[in-house]
């Protein structure tokens, strides 16, 4: 039989955990031949951390002295499948023949979630219902297959593992900090975050920009120190790609405006949003820069999130999100419902059985 042979290239190390899912259940099919690449970026940073972490696994990756090459090389292999986290330039990586899919990389808060379109893209598999009629209702059209999200695929795998290895206090309930790096709640918060969770767990979950750029180099080393100094807090190392896998592990998420308070609803626990960011000078003095990379229509579904005006009232705000959690468990139901779909663990089995179709239909 011959082989389906499937590229995923990679812009940035945080699609992963929306591609391994995938590249689990088409593990399970012999008929499927996997490659990984990653785009050459100038200085190299993101290249060669994605190489870095892909080199634990058996799939073949392409590369290339420079980016041209490489797409060249890709071209060179005629991929029958060539699965993108977002679709900037896809025509530059396929074939005539190529399947072209987008598996985007995030849910979001941006508008770029429905701004990223380019033409050349076969087929886009989105989350749930709410989606689905965003698309209609602006008038994009692009084909779409509605599947849940596969990086939510592992929160129903055994974690138990993982649980152990970090060694939380049982008789304390569990924040999930997830920060993302620009705008960000870290630098508000500052050593200071210590103290104001001493009577939880506390489970840093950083953006790996917080990591690999010097830029925000501060987030990190902050974290750091204070991962040493209170024996409460647990900072989870750069190589720990997909965050899902701390969601059942913890009580409460505490975040900004990012993918990860939508993700979280698959929990059904609370959510807190920090009001307070880091602006850099220019979008203090003209905020509507950055307001408009957001997306407003979706941020008017955050009826389910609380906010947290004071750095020093996350203590009191993340009891009250635990002790009210049944009261909003049916809010949380339905957004969960409208925004990520069928949550069931099968996200990539549908996604892989669509592919198998259309590769069939050709």
């Amino acid at each position: 039989m011959k082989k389906t042979k499937v590229l995923f290239n990679l812009h940035h190390l945080y699609y992963l955990p929306q591609f391994i899912p995938i590249v689990d259940e088409m593990a399970k099919n012999e008929r499927f031949d996997i490659y990984f690449s990653a785009f050459i970026d100038k200085e190299g940073i993101e290249y060669n951390l994605i190489a870095k972490v892909l080199s634990n696994w058996n799939e073949k990756f392409i590369t290339g002295e420079t980016e041209v090459e490489r797409i060249q090389n890709i071209l060179n292999k005629k991929f029958d499948i060539t699965i993108f986290g977002k679709s900037a330039h896809a025509e530059k990586y396929c074939t005539h023949e190529t399947i072209a899919v987008l598996l985007y990389h995030g849910i979001g808060v941006k508008s770029c979630y429905y701004t990223d379109y380019n033409p050349r893209i076969d087929v886009r598999y989105i989350e749930g219902e709410y989606r689905e009629k965003e698309f209609e209702r602006r008038q994009i059209d692009t084909n779409l297959v509605v599947t849940g999200f596969p990086k939510l695929d592992i929160m129903q795998k055994d974690n138990s593992e993982l649980k152990k290895k970090l060694d939380l206090d049982p008789n304390k309930k569990t924040i999930l900090y997830a920060p993302t790096f620009y705008p960000s709640s870290i630098e508000v918060f500052g050593e200071q975050l210590g103290e104001l969770t001493k009577e939880f767990n506390l489970i840093v979950k950083l953006h790996h920009f917080s990591w690999v750029f010097k830029k925000y180099q501060h987030q990190r080393t902050l974290l750091e120190k204070l991962a040493i100094k209170y024996k409460h807090i647990r900072l989870i190392p750069l190589e720990f790609t997909n965050i899902a896998e701390l969601y059942n592990l913890s009580d409460v998420l505490l975040t900004e405006a990012s993918s990860t308070l939508f993700e979280y609803l698959a929990t059904e626990n609370p959510v807190i949003v920090c009001d307070f960011m880091h602006l850099r000078w220019n979008h203090r003095l003209f905020p509507s820069r950055f307001t408009k990379r957001m997306d407003h229509e979706i941020n008017s579904q955050l009826d389910f999130v609380y906010n947290l005006k004071k750095p020093g009232n996350l203590s009191e705000l993340a009891n009250k999100a635990i002790i009210e959690q049944p009261v909003r468990a049916k809010l949380l139901r339905k957004r969960q419902k409208e925004i990520l779909g069928i949550v069931d663990g099968k996200a990539a089995e549908r996604v892989v059985m669509d592919l198998i179709k259309r590769i069939h239909s050709k």
